[in-house]
């Protein structure tokens, strides 16, 4: 496991806080609990109502917002600074724009420590480590497999092995 967090770019000090249980900060209005209190104040904007007056606007675009942090990320895509010089698309920080040039290298740095597979960013690498997750909570109705990830067993059920037949996922109970 520990190998997991130090390709992941994660530390592995706030990884072991939170296996031993370190979330010390709960929302009041849902449970979900947060090893900082920045982190849980940043939650708790997500309850507010976009009618709330502790809504905002974009000034660019009037588009609501209950989450500052969220508004402050939606306020830089309307500038769109860093171009890609082959492609030409646009983006708001250049660390996508970073991510968006292994679009076109092909370079994949990070690497899965459990089979090698490798990754073109560091999310999608987060993702697949799920896959050797011993929880599997989304079965397929039609052959029983089952997925870490809810998006897995979503691409599964569009496989052509489901072309033209009826049939719904669900999640395992």
């Amino acid at each position: 496991m520990d190998a997991f967090f130090i390709t992941d770019g994660r530390s592995r000090r706030r990884s072991e806080d939170q296996r031993r249980g370190g979330h010390r900060h709960s929302c009041n209005e849902c449970g979900k609990s947060y090893a900082t209190s920045s982190n849980l104040s940043r939650h708790k904007q997500t309850h507010r109502s976009l009618d709330s007056k502790m809504a905002r606007k974009c000034p660019t675009c009037s588009k609501a917002y209950v989450s500052m942090p969220a508004l402050a990320m939606h306020i830089l895509t309307h500038n769109l600074q860093h171009k890609c010089g082959v492609c030409g698309k646009a983006f708001s920080r250049p660390w996508l724009l970073q991510g968006h040039m292994r679009s076109h290298t092909g370079e994949k740095p990070f690497g899965c420590s459990h089979c090698g597979k490798a990754f073109a960013d560091r999310s999608n690498l987060r993702a697949h480590m799920q896959t050797h997750s011993a929880f599997k909570h989304y079965k397929c109705r039609q052959c029983e497999k089952t997925f870490a990830l809810k998006s897995y067993l979503n691409k599964h059920c569009e496989s052509a092995c489901f072309k033209g037949a009826e049939h719904s996922c669900e999640r395992e109970n």
